[in-house]
């Protein structure tokens, strides 16, 4: 219980200075439009869709619940020859812990995307606007002046000047994206995205004009083709907020378990470490048109003696739906695993 505690107000502190980062996952790559808006469109198909999942937490506290989903569209045009553009939307809700602190998050996406030398490279742009809510339920937290000794009175004002138990502002974000294609067997990406452009203002109080920094993001990965069973994917990202950063390293490997027209699988596995916190185990499978995923975040960071180790349990699902199914999908440039 005490440990619980300490838990519960060492996250309040941070909230409370602005240090705390927007609604991320593990499975980063799964969820494309909230890694880089430049993703918008940019994959081997016409249309895409991807739900996401995710629970942390749970061992010890309320847990914290994330979902989210997508879907964009490609749209090619004469005009623009070998290069293409895409629009599409995404919605996420999150809510947190025992005072029920919940975001809820809709966005609409641009991504242009343009081919270069020799079609070997690929670069992207992408804006996105975003409309932000957040509450919370104010019945469920405990202030210093409701205790009596040691014992809580509930019946005590608690004196703080909240204006409102919910909030509602605008968002801006971009990014960049770029693809290699240095031979049949090895493939390159890279990207750089700005989130809360415009630095909304975010308060609940009535005098505050506390406003959302500037958050980045740089990743970057790699499809190696072992042999014809076996490719390799490692991959990096690098996210700040503030004081706040968050490094993940680690690398999918992908075993063709079958692979001839109108019938590809591949099973997956993926290992990753997210700096001073988690070991994230991510199995999955690849059918067809289809991406399944299901990771667990084994915790390594101080509070591993209250959560027993236990962090997070996530699960995500992505469909590109091909209007030319009898050619299947190819995938001569890497996507983000899809």
């Amino acid at each position: 219980m005490k440990k619980t505690i300490v838990f519960i107000l060492g996250l309040a502190f941070s909230l409370n200075q602005g240090y705390s980062q927007d609604i991320h996952f593990s499975q980063f790559q799964a969820s494309p439009h909230l890694l880089n808006p430049a993703n918008t469109g940019n994959y081997e198909g016409d249309y895409r869709v991807g739900l996401h999942y995710r629970n942390q937490w749970a061992s010890f506290i309320k847990p914290f619940v994330t979902y989210a989903g997508f879907f964009d569209k490609k749209f090619k045009k004469e005009l623009l020859g070998k290069d293409f553009w895409g629009a599409g939307i995404a919605l996420y809700s999150d809510k947190a812990g025992t005072a029920e602190f919940g975001t809820q998050v809709a966005q609409l996406a641009l991504g242009y995307h343009k081919r270069l030398g020799a079609d070997k490279h690929l670069v992207s742009v992408g804006v996105q606007g975003s409309v932000v809510q957040k509450g919370i339920n104010y019945d469920n937290l405990k202030f210093g002046n409701q205790y009596e000794s040691v014992f809580y009175n509930s019946e005590l004002e608690n004196n703080e000047s909240y204006a409102s138990n919910s909030i509602i502002y605008p968002q801006m974000q971009a990014g960049l994206n770029w693809q290699f294609k240095y031979s049949e067997k090895l493939n390159f990406n890279a990207g750089f995205s700005m989130f809360n452009l415009n630095s909304p203002k975010e308060s609940f109080y009535t005098d505050s004009d506390n406003r959302l920094n500037t958050r980045f993001t740089i990743n970057a990965g790699s499809d190696i083709k072992y042999d014809e069973k076996i490719t390799i994917r490692p991959a990096i990202l690098l996210s700040g907020q503030t004081k706040a950063t968050e490094f993940i390293l680690g690398s999918d490997i992908g075993y063709k378990v079958k692979d001839v027209p109108m019938l590809k699988v591949e099973a997956l596995f993926g290992i990753y470490y997210r700096s001073s916190d988690a070991l994230i185990l991510i199995p999955g499978l690849q059918y067809n048109n289809y991406r399944f995923g299901i990771s667990y975040d084994v915790n390594l960071s101080s509070l591993r003696a209250a959560s027993k180790g236990h962090g997070a349990i996530e699960i995500s699902i992505i469909y590109i739906f091909n209007l030319n199914p009898k050619l299947g999908i190819k995938r001569n440039l890497p996507c983000k695993r899809l």
